[in-house]
């Protein structure tokens, strides 16, 4: 799917390792195993200068309606902590998941982003049906790259693990950050299960 960045600085990128998001695909297979069954669940996800980008989709194996949940968080490397920001991207979808699988349909869900208060921290939501098969398929057909422009630079060369912690001002001797740029090390926590209703109430941006 092609993922657009929220902020309007945002153009350089370097995408989540495929390591990790396959890992928050296994995690929420596991966590929604009742509601997903046979279908199948899409991750993707960047991370800007200034900003992350999740995206967590739900196919449910037959027809072309995709579901997806696209989570922006803004951060400041020297400031916030990268991998807890991760894990608060995941959380949010996991939150949306549950919201979305129990409600009829997906009306309530906002197909702009729109922010909500999340520990006391901005975070961002979008909705869409975009059919990442699909939209690869049309992609290639036309001889499309809709995200040539965007990478490249000395952002994208990020060689090592060490070098692409350095560039998000991450700890080198930081644990989790381990599970993500080396998943081998490491495993992703599930989403914390909660008593309290997702987020409902938001503000529009």
């Amino acid at each position: 799917m092609s993922m657009h960045p929220r902020l309007k600085t945002s153009k350089k990128w370097s995408p989540l390792p495929k390591e990790f998001l396959k890992q928050v695909e296994s995690v929420f297979k596991q966590t929604f195993k009742a509601q997903v069954g046979t279908g199948k669940i899409v991750t993707e996800g960047r991370i800007y200068p200034e900003e992350i980008l999740v995206s967590v989709g739900y196919h449910p194996g037959k027809g072309l309606r995709q579901s997806n949940f696209e989570v922006s968080i803004a951060y400041k490397k020297d400031k916030d902590n990268v991998i807890q920001l991760l894990n608060l991207s995941v959380d949010v979808a996991a939150s949306l998941f549950e919201q979305f699988f129990a409600a009829e349909n997906d009306q309530e869900f906002p197909r702009l982003w729109q922010e909500f208060d999340v520990d006391n921290r901005p975070v961002y939501v979008q909705f869409s049906g975009t059919n990442t098969e699909l939209e690869k398929a049309a992609n290639k057909l036309l001889g499309e790259h809709a995200d040539e422009g965007l990478t490249g630079g000395d952002w994208d060369d990020v060689g090592s693990p060490a070098e692409a912690k350095a560039r998000l001002g991450i700890d080198p001797d930081e644990a989790f950050a381990d599970s993500i740029f080396n998943p081998e090390e490491g495993d992703l926590d599930e989403p914390e299960e909660s008593d309290d209703e997702p987020p409902k109430k938001s503000k529009k941006h």
